[in-house]
């Protein structure tokens, strides 16, 4: 028995109503997962501020609370970056929609700018793929807004160190290196060597994912042509 669903054409009022619908939809994603984005920073500004302010208040306090601040922001950073991938794929398809159907209707000297949009929409559909990789997503965030969180955690460190149990008199590496350690347990060495290696990792990694994507939503700079369009 034949139970394949026989395909029937839609008017043009049809066609335009279910794609209006669709774009609503998809407009509500992305809101969604934008509102979603802006919850991860907000937790990141409020747990980098309650570490601070708990490592700063007193002299006897570690500064191992800094580097367990850099940790959780860390994790905001891992989190936001996972949803992130999902807004961009939203984002992807309202882009698709604006520049191929609702252009050309709001101004019909307008052409799409990709005559198979609809093949394009259909395929993506069936077969939905995220538009960038995880790191990418990472690297993109990092770039936006959690390098400055690791910039002021690290120069906070720093002055954590440097003035705690009592102000260094003259900067001295050794002893800068002995302040490092945490409880005695691990040295100022490894601490120095991890957070190094930590930070510049993390700049490579903001720097690699700088570069172009193959598979971008596009937006046109005024006063700039189609063809130095910029990825967002």
């Amino acid at each position: 028995m034949d139970n394949k669903v026989p395909k029937t054409e839609l008017t043009t009022t049809e066609f335009v109503t279910a794609i209006s619908h669709y774009y609503r939809g998809e407009m509500t994603r992305a809101n969604v997962w934008r509102t979603r984005l802006d919850v991860t920073t907000n937790w990141a500004i409020i747990t980098a501020a309650a570490f601070l302010s708990f490592g700063f208040g007193s002299e006897n306090i570690s500064h191992l609370v800094i580097i367990l601040a850099t940790i959780f922001v860390l994790f905001f950073l891992i989190i936001e970056a996972r949803r992130y991938k999902y807004f961009d794929l939203w984002r992807w398809r309202i882009a698709l929609l604006g520049e191929n159907f609702f252009a050309p209707i709001i101004s019909p000297d307008h052409e799409p700018l990709q005559e198979n949009w609809r093949e394009l929409l259909s395929e993506e559909l069936q077969r939905s793929q995220f538009k960038m990789t995880f790191i990418e997503a990472f690297g993109r965030r990092l770039r936006r807004n959690y390098i400055w969180f690791f910039l002021v955690l690290g120069l906070c460190w720093i002055t954590k160190v440097a003035i705690h149990p009592t102000p260094m008199e003259y900067f001295s590496i050794s002893e800068f290196v002995n302040r490092a350690r945490i409880f005695h347990i691990v040295p100022g060495w490894l601490v120095l060597s991890v957070g190094l290696f930590f930070n510049v990792l993390l700049v490579l990694v903001a720097i690699y994912t700088s570069k172009a994507r193959e598979v971008a939503v596009r937006i046109y700079p005024a006063g700039k042509s189609k063809d130095r369009a910029r990825n967002i």
